[in-house]
């Protein structure tokens, strides 16, 4: 039976990293990904980010508002009689 260079490398690297010394060793955290964790981040990050942007929004709405009325006004077309 054979196996491709990859498997045969990565099971020499395995044995390399969890046996040296003849003490084999416990794997870290680091070595494996917490999924949940991820999900977790990444939903967090999309409420803010909504947030971030509905904030955003406002502002810009109030900002356009004001520069429309400051155009009215310079034209006298906001209703003031004179």
């Amino acid at each position: 039976m054979s196996t491709s260079y990859a498997d045969s490398a990565q099971a020499r690297e395995w044995d390399r990293r969890f046996d040296e010394w003849g003490h084999p060793k416990a794997p870290k955290a680091e070595d494996f990904h917490d999924y949940e964790a991820a999900a977790l981040a990444r939903s967090q990050a999309l409420v803010e980010r909504e947030a971030i942007q509905l904030a955003e929004r406002k502002a810009a709405a109030k900002r356009i508002s004001l520069a429309v009325e400051q155009i009215g006004d310079f034209f006298g077309m906001n209703g003031e009689k004179q």
